[in-house]
């Protein structure tokens, strides 16, 4: 996930802690996620938070956050099946259909219900 080669030793470590948060606590289930509460967590500076994510991994806050909730859907798509895909956007921390829908397609180049036929 890290894609810059002249990342600093801090920067490494940050961006380490921002996954592992990601990962232990999910705040992308979150639909009202904001940057400011990702670098609270992270007791950084919002301005820092942006700007690492910017430089080092070549992304908007959005896009990054947004990942993390494609792949959160793309489980439960393979996985929960009793769930309707717009619900499955609404627990993986999209806070619309439409949003859902395009994140979704950015991501994997196709449709949550073409995704969901081809598992």
């Amino acid at each position: 996930m890290i894609k810059s080669i002249n990342i600093s030793k801090e920067s490494e470590k940050s961006i380490e802690r921002l996954i592992s948060l990601m990962i232990s606590e999910k705040p992308y289930k979150n639909p009202d996620l904001k940057l400011t509460d990702v670098a609270q967590n992270l007791d950084i500076s919002s301005h820092e938070l942006s700007k690492l994510i910017n430089e080092n991994l070549q992304i908007s806050f959005t896009e990054f956050i947004n990942k993390y909730r494609v792949e959160e859907a793309k489980l439960l798509i393979t996985t929960k099946s009793n769930y309707t895909i717009e619900a499955i956007g609404n627990i993986s921390g999209f806070n619309s259909k439409s949003a859902f829908y395009k994140a979704f397609k950015i991501h994997t180049g196709t449709t949550p219900s073409k995704y969901e036929s081809q598992k």
